[in-house]
């Protein structure tokens, strides 16, 4: 893999990071849109995992009281974060963490390039 795409796959997705596995690309989703109600096929094509795949995953995550499933007009089903979970919870704080360290990495990375560069005209 392209270290580039690495980097970009890594930093966008921090359970992922960890975990490597389509159960934690599900929950980074769901965390980074916790304003939002999703059906699997919503889920499916913005987190790039195949239907089938999440149609497995979901009810994992629904037993374990990860998400929250819920009913459109009686039919549609359509799932969101729990966010009345402790779990939830800490796994929503180790992500912005892992985000504010990408951050923060990445800003002083620029800011050593600028003073290489800097340096480098005298």
């Amino acid at each position: 893999m392209n270290e580039n795409i690495e980097s970009t796959f890594i930093k966008n997705r921090p359970l992922e990071r960890i975990f490597r596995n389509n159960i934690a690309r599900v929950i980074d989703f769901l965390i980074i849109n916790q304003q939002f109600n999703f059906t699997t096929a919503e889920i499916s094509r913005s987190s790039e995992i195949p239907l089938r795949t999440v149609q497995r995953i979901i009810p994992h995550l629904v037993q374990n009281k990860i998400v929250i499933e819920n009913k459109y007009k009686d039919k549609i089903k359509n799932y969101e974060l729990n966010k009345e979970s402790k779990l939830v919870e800490i796994l929503k704080l180790y992500s912005i963490e892992t985000v504010n360290a990408f951050i923060e990495e990445a800003t002083d990375n620029n800011r050593t390039r600028a003073l290489i560069s800097n340096s480098k005209l005298v």
